[in-house]
């Protein structure tokens, strides 16, 4: 089959669907009975759809369950899986709904500067790199905010490396029978 009649096919296949006309359908799914090349391509076709179906779903309940977690328990955190590296911002919002006890006002404004930044953190997690590092690109906070930082950002970081290893785990392999 050509990329053209494939074409044909599947605009012909998706027409009849969203128009819901099933006699048309059945003519389709008839003439592909006698061609197993047609045929593979519905079944292609069909599994494409039942794949987007399923993410939409899966997209719609995500969105429910935030929706509801967030009207109904007001001090959850809802942790979604975050590909890159831990940013500045991610290091504030974290401190920002967990603040260490005693921190002093000026260090409240400071995280709420950082908030909005997307610079990722320097690979040294050290204390006296990162506030060297951090005060060159943000300026002067207190002592005991950069400790706090560093805390957050640390576990933020242990975080993200638990949930990229969890994904590493060993999974139950195909039995050989189940490849062909």
């Amino acid at each position: 089959m050509t990329d053209r009649e494939l074409d044909r096919l599947t605009d012909e296949y998706l027409t009849a669907l969203d128009a819901a006309d099933f006699p048309a359908l059945d003519r389709i799914w008839e003439s592909a009975a006698s061609d197993s090349e047609h045929e593979a391509a519905l079944f292609d076709i069909e599994a494409a759809l039942d794949a987007d179906d399923r993410e939409q779903d899966a997209r719609n309940a995500r969105r429910t369950i935030a929706g509801s977690v967030e009207t109904h328990l007001k001090t959850a955190e809802i942790v979604l899986r975050s590909d890159g590296p831990v940013t500045v911002g991610d290091v504030a919002r974290e401190l920002f709904r967990h603040t260490p006890d005693r921190l002093p006002a000026e260090a409240h404004l400071v995280n709420q500067k950082l908030v909005g930044s997307a610079e990722a953190l320097p690979e040294e997690l050290g204390l006296s790199k990162l506030v060297a590092w951090a005060e060159s690109r943000f300026g002067l906070a207190p002592a005991d905010y950069w400790k706090a930082f560093r805390q957050a950002a640390l576990k933020l970081e242990r975080r993200r490396a638990s949930t990229e290893e969890y994904q590493l785990a060993a999974r139950r392999a195909p039995k050989p029978e189940e490849l062909k």
